[in-house]
């Protein structure tokens, strides 16, 4: 059953709740140190899954040969905010691969970035696929079957063979077989899977506490490279830039937030919220991150705007304010 996990304030009085679910598990020992409401709650891990769905790219050495850089490798892990260096990672990588934007199923929407969003509107420039914050990711696909000499028209279809090694690399992760994951189409098309809470947590523990090759890559180029995961005025940007990678932040649609937290024991966080709004989320994962003593005073006021969300009207007056509700 889900419990509160924010107020929203409009004066004195609470406007809008939303309630959700929250775990936190330890990386070594899968045991789970922190949660509220049902932490095998079983709902799709959506762009959570994405340094997953990257796996096989570096398994078969893809960033090698095509020559990707760091920065190309994290925008195919990013759900990012559709900037110029967003936009331009990904036509290089499209470029490398001997790929085309045409190539890519991903869809057009508005970009995730407001600043992106508002210029292109008041230019009256049209957004593109490029500006699909999942277009990186579909980038890598393309790149992965030319890479190994698979079909591009239908990369996306649930047996397509990289489909299909995606599947089985995100099964190994979330350590649960085919027959207790559903899959359902993404937002961009692409497969997306259906797992407990508990699990995603877990996926994002091992990653930090990895000491293999592949999952020490992506954990550094996440790190490295917070502003091409999402951009400028982004949460997982942000926390990543502030705690200088020692916690890794990956949302999803719906109100899916993933972390792995890098401390002497590794962790990892999932939370959901079941009404599908993301905008509590920051101050939630915040206030159990301080509960649970992994962020300094620094750094809980340098993220102190996601801390106390204020809420203000079209004229700019402050009206109501998001207030956790992670009892101490």
């Amino acid at each position: 059953m889900s419990v509160l996990l924010a107020n929203l304030t409009r004066g004195d009085v609470i406007e809008s709740q939303h309630y959700g679910h929250i775990v936190v598990v330890e990386g070594l020992s899968g045991k789970t140190i922190f949660s509220r409401g049902a932490p095998h709650f079983i709902t799709y891990i959506r762009s959570a899954a994405k340094a997953f769905q990257a796996m096989p790219l570096y398994e078969d050495a893809v960033p090698e040969i095509f020559n990707l850089t760091e920065a190309e490798m994290a925008v195919i892990m990013a759900s990012h905010n559709g900037e110029e260096r967003h936009v331009n990672a990904v036509s290089e990588i499209l470029r490398k691969s001997g790929c085309k934007e045409s190539d890519l199923q991903c869809g057009v929407h508005v970009p995730l970035g407001a600043a992106v969003a508002t210029l292109m509107s008041v230019s009256g420039v049209k957004p593109t696929m490029l500006h699909n914050n999942c277009s990186g990711k579909h980038a890598g696909m393309l790149a992965a079957c030319i890479n190994r000499g698979l079909s591009i028209h239908n990369y996306l279809d649930f047996d397509h063979p990289h489909q299909q090694r995606v599947l089985q690399t995100v099964q190994q992760w979330a350590e649960l077989p085919e027959e207790r994951m559903q899959r359902g189409i993404d937002g961009c098309s692409a497969p997306n899977f259906a797992l407990p809470l508990y699990n995603m947590a877990n996926m994002y523990a091992k990653l930090m506490a990895s000491q293999e090759d592949i999952p020490k890559r992506i954990v550094l180029t996440y790190a490295r490279n917070p502003e091409m995961i999402a951009g400028e005025g982004r949460f997982d940007t942000d926390i990543m830039r502030v705690t200088r990678g020692r916690i890794l932040a990956k949302v999803g649609a719906e109100g899916i937030q993933c972390l792995g937290i890098d401390v002497p024991t590794p962790m990892g966080m999932a939370v959901k919220i079941v009404d599908g709004s993301a905008r509590a989320v920051p101050a939630i994962v915040i206030a159990v991150l301080e509960k649970l003593e992994l962020l300094s005073p620094s750094e809980i006021e340098q993220l102190s705007s996601y801390r106390n969300v204020v809420l203000r009207n079209h004229r700019g007056l402050e009206v109501g304010k998001i207030q956790t509700a992670i009892e101490n």
